[in-house]
């Protein structure tokens, strides 16, 4: 035998209650027309504005990496050996890399941009310029993945080459804060490094030992090994 099933007079009255509130919804639109019109047409708008302006960002973007992609292999190449390099041809790529950076401001590819401005800037001893282009690479927001250790490596060295070693001990330690273990441990060793040469060899040394506490099979282990040694 089948269940009867119960409906209380609250079941009932709830389609009733939301037919009704639809009822007044349409009959509110009716009478203000206009005013829902360009409610409707305000919101489309601000949709399309939106989007619009992610389109154009992502165009921008895409014509930034087509724009550098070429010359950045160059730079790489001329970089590897920057004091044998023929001095025109970095001339040239530095300032295609300027010109890069000014007409694509706060994209991606410009972080590469002002990282090999600083390079460039590194090898040929002006260290304040090379300091300037990386940290304004970080400055775009736009640093991601290995560049957010490169350009704060690049900081720490430059600093280091200066002669400044309390800053470059600063530098180095932040670069390790968004590093992976082997560059972690590459980071804390220019640290040891130049506490080292600041004179503070007691921290120099518990910084070895840290290095070999948390990554004791980095490849760099011999030599942190002698540095400690030599720091004791």
């Amino acid at each position: 035998m089948a269940e009867k099933t119960r409906i209380s007079r609250r079941d009932l009255k709830g389609p009733d209650e939301f037919i009704s509130t639809f009822g007044r919804t349409v009959a509110w639109c009716k009478e203000n027309r206009s005013k829902f019109a360009a409610g409707a047409i305000g919101v489309v708008a601000v949709v399309a504005l939106a989007l619009g302006i992610q389109a154009y960002l992502q165009w921008k973007e895409n014509k930034s990496s087509l724009a550098l992609w070429p010359t950045l292999d160059r730079a790489q190449q001329l970089l590897q050996v920057p004091y044998a390099a023929d001095p025109s041809q970095l001339a040239a790529i530095e300032q295609f890399l300027q010109g890069h950076v000014g007409t694509y401001p706060n994209t991606r590819a410009t972080v590469y941009s002002l990282y090999y401005l600083g390079n460039i800037a590194f090898h040929r001893g002006n260290y304040d310029l090379s300091i300037t282009q990386f940290r304004a690479g970080i400055a775009t927001g736009k640093e991601a993945g290995i560049m957010r250790y490169l350009l704060r490596e690049g900081i720490a060295s430059s600093l280091e080459a200066k002669g400044d070693f309390p800053a470059a001990a600063a530098a180095y330690r932040d670069a390790a804060t968004v590093s992976e273990a082997n560059l972690k441990a590459q980071s804390r060793m220019g640290e040891a490094r130049v506490l080292g040469l600041a004179g503070k060899k007691t921290e120099a040394a518990a910084l070895y030992r840290l290095i070999l506490q948390e990554t004791p099979e980095t490849p760099l282990r011999s030599l942190v090994e002698i540095q400690l040694a030599q720091t004791e």
